[in-house]
């Protein structure tokens, strides 16, 4: 699966050991796209994905170095928590998870869905303004309150907005029932 990152991200997965592509492969993921970007809260690394289509976004908090090695097993683990917290069937879990495959990366990145990645970190770092520890903070519902609450996108009228978590359903809903892993 895609996930374009920005320049920030982008050196950050070098040093550990992921090859950074130039360009967005031909052939999307069935699962689609997602953007990522990487922040630090209260001295903490943290990163955000954002899902291209639906909007769904999940984070990683407070992630070493080591752990990034390991990027495709947390993602993974995020999506299928997150998505869980927020009531999905295992079935539609199960059958995001496997669309997953091995992660891949470019910098091609999308300002739209960049706009969206910066409001979901502002509303992460929003969840410290009261003096929490980020650590100390549920991972798996914080990346599941990111998606369970309204969202526009560039090219909606100011009435309109989207869930990500239904859009992130829906999506899943019409998706094709298999066990092949897709890359």
């Amino acid at each position: 699966m895609r996930i374009h990152v920005t320049k920030k991200l982008a050196e950050k997965l070098k040093k550990a050991g992921f090859e950074i592509a130039d360009s967005a492969e031909e052939q999307p993921s069935v699962l689609g796209d997602w953007h990522a970007n990487i922040t630090t809260i209260q001295r903490r690394q943290c990163l955000v994905f954002t899902h291209d289509q639906t909007r769904f976004s999940i984070a990683l908090t407070g992630v070493p170095q080591k752990e990034i090695k390991a990027l495709t097993f947390w993602f993974k683990d995020m999506l299928a928590s997150a998505m869980l917290k927020l009531g999905f069937p295992e079935v539609l879990v199960e059958r995001a998870v496997v669309q997953v495959g091995e992660l891949s990366f470019d910098t091609q990145c999308s300002r739209s869905v960049q706009g969206t990645l910066r409001t979901m970190i502002a509303d992460l770092e929003s969840y410290t303004w009261d003096g929490s520890n980020i650590m100390e903070l549920g991972p798996y519902s914080l990346s599941a309150s990111l998606s369970d609450r309204p969202c526009r996108i560039k090219g909606m009228k100011e009435s309109e907005y989207l869930i990500p978590a239904h859009e992130m359903r829906k999506l899943l809903e019409l998706l094709p029932r298999t066990n092949e892993t897709v890359n």
